[in-house]
């Protein structure tokens, strides 16, 4: 479970948690930033960090403990620092099953996952769309001019029209992010050069957040 941890001094980014029951235990921090100290609490640093338990001391065992969200936070010369503690700097695969993993969690992440109404951020997943649409169609059909929506956990009244043009644009919006995923993914997949993965930018060519505006 990822949780914020506070330190005396900068932390690694992976950790040894030690060998129990067959099993290797790292701490992984990322998202390290420096803190100002006070009276009561004298460290300097804080994290995101996770613990996690592997089936053996390798990365493909770490890929398969790691929270993608969390890995989605690390830089690149975190990603670095990860295959170092593993021995395994020279090795392609493990770059690309690295990155493959991060690139997943950043696009389940609300870098990507995310829109805004008057400022206030929401997201709607593929399904819950699908059946908005098909309810507000409903409504135009019957003559309704305003729906009264439910987004994570809030209400929200519009003009019919209108939340249908906010659907679709979010739709397409959603499309495009589908499109460059896919595309960071197959360039990670077909990539010869270990350089050109510890170049990649996982954050690149994602459309602008949509930001909507439906009060006066």
């Amino acid at each position: 479970m990822k949780q914020i941890c506070k330190f005396n001094g900068k932390p690694a980014t992976i950790n040894n948690g030690g060998y129990k029951k067959g099993r290797w235990i790292v701490w992984l921090n990322l998202s390290v930033s420096e803190i100002e100290p006070t009276e009561n609490q004298p460290e300097t640093f804080e994290s995101v960090t996770d613990r996690l338990v592997l089936n053996d001391f390798s990365v493909a065992a770490f890929v398969d403990a790691v929270d993608p969200q969390h890995l989605a936070l690390a830089t690149n010369e975190e990603i670095y620092e990860i295959l170092k503690y593993f021995n395994e700097l020279d090795e392609l695969e493990s770059w690309k099953a690295l990155l493959k993993v991060q690139i997943q969690g950043y696009d389940s992440s609300n870098k990507v996952n995310q829109f805004f109404l008057d400022q206030i951020p929401f997201w709607i997943d593929k399904a819950t769309r699908v059946g908005l649409v098909n309810s507000l169609n409903m409504e135009k059909g019957a003559g309704r001019a305003v729906s009264t929506l439910w987004v994570e956990g809030r209400t929200i009244q519009l003009p019919v029209d209108l939340a249908l043009g906010l659907l679709q644009a979010l739709e397409l919006y959603a499309l495009d992010c589908y499109g460059v995923t896919a595309a960071h993914l197959s360039y990670v997949e077909g990539s010869q050069s270990i350089q050109e993965l510890r170049d990649f930018n996982k954050e690149a060519d994602y459309p602008e957040m949509l930001r909507f505006k439906i009060s006066e």
